[in-house]
């Protein structure tokens, strides 16, 4: 029955996780779609830009069409887009039980708190709770299995009125049952003693599956949370200004537009990679919190 309980328990968790891994995927298909709003709206700017330089009599028509080609290449990624969306929100009804809302976008980076070292990992899990459960029904197993080879002793008394002697009244009497087949007694006794011990390596390799795939998932947390950092301390400020750079040098006439519209494309390409990095670090935690024992559950809520 506890190992019933405990295997519902680690199956929810399980669950869990699949749910908020599937919701990260359609976060960043509607991120993608945010991003490819503001990539058009840069583009939008480089036409602009384009248009003026062309009525100065500085740009030419090629250069308008390059940008009209542009903005419609990013009009037919948006329908692609659109389908994966689609197609993600799918997927999601058979596990939350509805179609997703665009009110259920708020998705925020993976905290750090969750993380701990190997010292301070207990087994208090459902996963580790339902093999040591299995392997203690093993053993109550092999213990009537022991019990059913002994000789059983019983004791009752009794009172007979119908004897005249008051003496003789009273009855004890002691019995007892020998198992005729100790062949049999014998056999089952060693088949409970091998699963006992079969449930006693199950619940050791669970236990140490377990532990491999928590350091496995913190490993993968800690790698995303350094990847966020440097992406946001560096290479997203750094694309931006390389944008603002590039724009203002087409509007002096220093620069190129295929130079300007590559770096519109670089500065999206940034924020989806950022994106696609807390999408990967929000699945990666929703495992870690899976696998993690149940007294960091609840101190950590």
């Amino acid at each position: 029955m506890l190992a019933a309980q405990q295997e519902t328990q680690w199956l929810i968790r399980q669950l869990t996780a699949r749910v908020k891994e599937a919701y990260a995927y359609w976060w960043y298909t509607n991120e993608a779609i945010n991003l490819h709003h503001e990539t058009r709206a840069l583009v939008e700017q480089l036409a602009t830009v384009t248009e003026q330089r062309l009525d100065y009599g500085i740009g030419s028509q090629s250069e308008m069409l390059r940008v009209k080609t542009e903005l419609d290449t990013l009009d037919a990624r948006l329908v692609e887009l659109q389908a994966e969306k689609a197609g993600l929100a799918s997927d999601l009804i058979p596990l939350l039980g509805r179609r997703p809302t665009g009110a259920s976008l708020q998705l925020t980076e993976a905290s750090e708190t969750l993380l701990f070292a190997d010292g301070q990992l207990e087994p208090d899990h459902p996963l580790i709770r339902a093999a040591e459960a299995r392997e203690a029904e093993a053993r109550a197993r092999l213990d009537v299995a022991e019990v059913d080879r002994r000789p059983t002793f019983t004791a009752n008394a009794g009172y007979n009125s119908l004897w005249a002697d008051e003496r003789k009244r009273w009855v004890v009497g002691i019995g007892v049952r020998i198992p005729l087949s100790g062949q049999r007694q014998h056999s089952a006794v060693r088949k409970a003693t091998a699963e006992a011990s079969q449930k006693r390596w199950l619940a050791t390799q669970d236990q140490r599956e377990w532990r491999a795939s928590i350091a496995k998932l913190r490993a993968s947390v800690e790698a995303g949370h350094g990847r966020l950092n440097i992406l946001n301390e560096r290479h997203l400020p750094n694309q931006r200004a390389h944008w603002e750079a590039s724009l203002n040098e087409l509007a002096s006439g220093t620069g190129r537009l295929e130079d300007a519209i590559n770096s519109a494309r670089q500065l999206t390409g940034v924020k989806l990679r950022r994106a696609g990095v807390i999408r990967d670090l929000y699945s990666a935690s929703a495992g870690y919190e899976a696998l993690i024992p149940v007294r960091t559950i609840n101190a950590l809520n």
